[in-house]
């Protein structure tokens, strides 16, 4: 199962989609979910998500999947005289870990470029760590004009499209955070619109701009009403010399979230289900909001029960981010199974 669960996130190779920038991404998203689940309707792009239902009947509670498909990258701020590009970031990103990276720059034309800096014997002390305005992408031409009729300011760059299978289940590559809860949740849906009726109205919807604003969640959250809400998105896995209380081992399950912006309800039921049907999982405690699409969904008209589900990822926000392909499984089982059984009775 795990091949089947890297394909579909090979699937979602990396495009011009950071926050803001989802629109190729969503469609290509649309396209194939009404493909895969053929007994979905209404599956379209909207303002700030895409999305399909499974069921729409007014005495079943609705419940929604949702997990956010930008990415972080950069945006270009300035091209230099001599044919150099100056960035911002888009999202939280590490400036330590961008010296010498591999970009694409989703211009009028898509080019290859490479982050560079002053050479290590011209930088001294702090240096080492640069700051935003000293980055630039080397992308082999030699003035603004050569790239004049190929990048413009405002221009989308993205770590380059690096998959790769490692040791075991474990896989890394750029954009897993959130091109592996994308990928739970379309193989959730696969699952679910083969099972014939379900006891809820059931909702997938893949959202904008979560990385900066969380803007599609709450565009989402008002316009498809729904009782149940889990984001599907990930979370801080265990690398060496972190902290054991806020990280999670790779292959440690499906982290279930409890916090004070979620419905307990809902974090219990979810570990019922998973203590029922023997999946992995673990608990995500958090003191405050989750940082995730949860926070508006749990906002949603007329009120709303909200959880997460998250997907342990090491280097999160970085070219090589690494997960366990069976902790996606965990949180496809937890979803389908959560879903078979999510009636009224509950709420």
């Amino acid at each position: 199962m795990t091949d089947a669960i890297y394909a579909k996130i090979a699937q979602f190779t990396l495009t011009s989609d950071i926050s803001g920038r989802e629109q190729a991404f969503a469609k290509r998203i649309a396209e194939r979910f009404a493909q895969s689940v053929p007994n979905a309707v209404n599956t379209a792009v909207h303002e700030g998500y895409v999305s399909a239902q499974l069921g729409n009947d007014p005495g079943k509670p609705n419940l929604l999947f949702c997990a956010h498909i930008d990415v972080v990258g950069f945006l270009v701020t300035d091209i230099t005289a001599d044919g150099f590009l100056r960035i911002g970031p888009v999202g939280g990103i590490d400036r330590r870990l961008l010296l010498g990276q591999p970009v694409m720059i989703w211009g009028k034309k898509h080019i290859f470029g490479v982050i560079s800096i002053l050479p290590p014997h011209l930088m001294q002390g702090d240096q080492a760590v640069p700051e935003w305005g000293s980055l630039c992408v080397d992308t082999g031409y030699d003035s603004a004009e050569a790239l004049s009729d190929k990048v413009s300011r405002g221009d989308a760059v993205t770590f380059c499209d690096n998959e790769q299978r490692l040791l075991g289940n474990h896989i890394s590559g750029a954009g897993l955070d959130n091109r592996a809860g994308a990928a739970a949740v379309m193989l959730a849906a696969e699952t679910l619109g083969q099972c014939g009726e379900l006891p809820c109205n059931l909702t997938f919807a893949f959202s904008f701009q979560e990385e900066r604003s969380g803007r599609g969640a709450k565009l989402a959250a008002a316009n498809l009403k729904p009782d149940i809400a889990i984001a599907v998105d990930t979370t801080f896995a265990m690398a060496h010399g972190e902290d054991p209380q806020e990280c999670f081992p790779l292959g440690s399950g499906a982290a279930i979230g409890i916090s004070p912006v979620l419905s307990k309800a809902l974090s219990d039921r979810l570990i019922r289900t998973a203590q029922q049907h023997e999946i992995p999982w673990t608990a995500e405690i958090m003191t405050s909001t989750t940082g995730t699409d949860a926070d508006a969904l749990a906002l949603a008209p007329g009120g709303c029960a909200a959880g997460t589900v998250s997907i342990p990822i090491r280097n999160m926000h970085t070219p090589v981010e690494v997960l366990d392909l069976a902790d996606v499984q965990s949180t496809v089982d937890l979803l389908v199974s959560f879903a078979k059984e999510c009636d009224a009775a509950w709420l």
